[in-house]
Formats: structure tokens, C-alpha cells, sequence
């Protein structure tokens, strides 16, 4: 058997053939990694296409907008309490109501802010209202005692009262009283309490008052007072009646002002 020794002694010798070719792989190998300025590589075949240009969302999966939030309950609460409330609870309520709404949507988003501010100013606005409603009285009553006017309510009336400014037109529930020496427009001169029972009703009412305030003026008639008018203030209904039963006759000056008392 002979050998043939190769010329060159470090060449290697040629690999022998496999009896069988190689077998594919399992998985076709991954596409490398895209770099800048590299084509895309296409998308194997069964994945699908990418999305559309400007599309909401992947294929397949329906777009839902973002929910709107929802309007505070308490800043709609706040707005009605304090325009339909008023003074009292209906104030409290807006400015209640309102501080709430205002810390609810700050901690979470919802609308109504403007809601629950408006209603504190309406709340705010009403305060104010009553606070210079009760500056003005206070101011008036201070007025009135200084220049010696006091109000007193008609059952409290009494025979010698003058009074300062007087108008049988409206219902009277209290006169301001003053010194018959100060200038005043009216004067009490006689007062008649009805005796106790059951109320006779308005038309007897007023016809008793109408003859007795007559008779109880004629010791006051004089040249001076025989132009004068003569008023008669009375109980209306059963619950004043109630109340006062007696009639106040009190004789007016048409014109001008009285500075002296007529029945003294």
C-alpha cells in the first residue's frame, strides 16, 4: 500500500464530505437590529401590515375617546341655595355648598367651579344686604330717640298721644309719638275697649268706633278744630281682635302741623 506524503508539510487535509446535507434550521433567524439611515425590513408574512398613517390605534381595537368630567353637585347646590334661599339657611347653604365644591374639584377634575363661586358671592351679597339693613335701623332708631320719637305700636296707644306723622291710607301697626309741644300732625284723643266675647265682625266694628269716636269729640270742637278729620284705628279681623279690642279715636290736621295738645 503506498502513501503519498504531501509536499507541503502544513497544509491540512481536505475535510470529507457529509454523507447527508445539513438539515434547514427550526426558526428563521431574527432580522438584526434596524440602525439610522437603515431600510425597514419587511414584516414577515401572516403579521400583518403596519398601522395607517395618523390612524387612533392599532387594527383591531376600537378608539374610545376620554370621558368628559362630570359637573360638582355641590356647586350646582351652592348656586340655587344662595339666589333661591336668601337670608337665613339659604345663605348658609351656598357658602356650605360652596367650599365644598370648590375642595372637590381641586382634589379631583371636574367642572362647576365658576358654579360654586358664583354662589358664594350671591351668599356673600345677601350678608352684606342684611348687615346694612341692620346698620340702617339701628341708625334711625338712634335718630328717632335723639330727637324724642318714640314708635309705639297702636294697641298701646292712649288718650293724649300726640303723633308726629300720620297716614290713614295704609294699615298702621305703630305711630311715632312725640311731645305735643314738638310740631306734630295728629293727636289721640279717645280710646274705647269693646267688651269680651266673640269678634262682631268688621261692619259693626266700624260702625260702633264711627259713632263713639263722634261723641267722644265734641268737647274738642272749637273754631280751630271743627276743619280737622277724624280717624279711628280698629281690630280688622278676629285675631286682632284677639288681641286688643279697643278703638283709638284720633283727630288729624288737614293741612300744617299742631304744636299744642288738644285735649289738655
Amino acid at each position: 500500500m503506498h502513501n503519498h506524503v504531501p509536499s507541503d508539510p502544513f497544509q491540512q487535509p481536505a475535510a470529507a464530505s457529509p454523507p447527508f446535507p445539513p438539515a434547514p434550521p427550526a426558526h428563521p433567524p431574527a432580522a438584526p437590529p434596524a440602525y439610522p439611515g437603515a431600510a425597514p425590513q419587511p414584516y414577515p408574512a401572516g403579521w400583518g401590515g403596519p398601522p395607517p398613517a395618523g390612524g387612533p390605534g392599532q387594527p383591531g381595537y376600537p378608539f374610545t375617546p376620554p370621558q368628559q368630567p362630570g359637573t360638582n353637585g355641590f356647586a350646582i347646590a351652592a348656586l340655587l341655595a344662595s339666589i333661591l334661599g336668601g337670608l337665613g339657611l339659604g345663605t348658609i347653604g351656598g357658602i356650605v355648598f360652596g367650599i365644598i365644591a370648590l375642595r372637590q374639584i381641586k382634589r379631583q377634575p371636574q367642572r362647576g367651579r365658576g358654579l360654586a363661586i358664583t354662589g358664594l358671592v350671591f351668599a356673600g351679597l345677601h350678608i352684606l344686604f342684611a348687615v346694612a339693613l341692620v346698620a340702617f335701623l339701628v341708625i334711625d332708631e338712634r335718630r328717632d330717640t335723639a330727637a324724642g320719637i318714640d314708635d309705639v305700636a297702636v294697641t298701646e296707644l292712649k288718650a293724649g298721644d300726640c303723633i308726629r306723622d300720620f297716614d290713614g291710607s295704609v294699615a298702621i301697626y305703630d305711630l311715632p309719638t312725640v311731645s305735643c309741644t314738638d310740631p306734630h300732625k295728629a293727636e289721640v284723643y279717645h280710646v274705647y275697649t269693646f267688651p269680651a266675647g266673640s269678634y262682631p265682625g268688621r261692619t259693626q266694628v266700624e260702625a260702633e268706633s264711627d259713632k263713639r269716636c263722634g261723641a267722644a269729640f265734641e268737647p274738642y270742637l272749637t273754631p280751630q278744630t271743627e276743619n280737622m278729620d277724624i280717624y279711628y284705628l280698629y281690630p280688622r279681623d278676629s285675631k286682632e281682635w284677639r288681641q286688643d279690642r279697643s278703638i283709638s279715636c284720633v283727630v288729624v290736621a288737614p293741612s300744617g302741623t299742631l304744636t299744642a295738645p288738644i285735649t289738655k
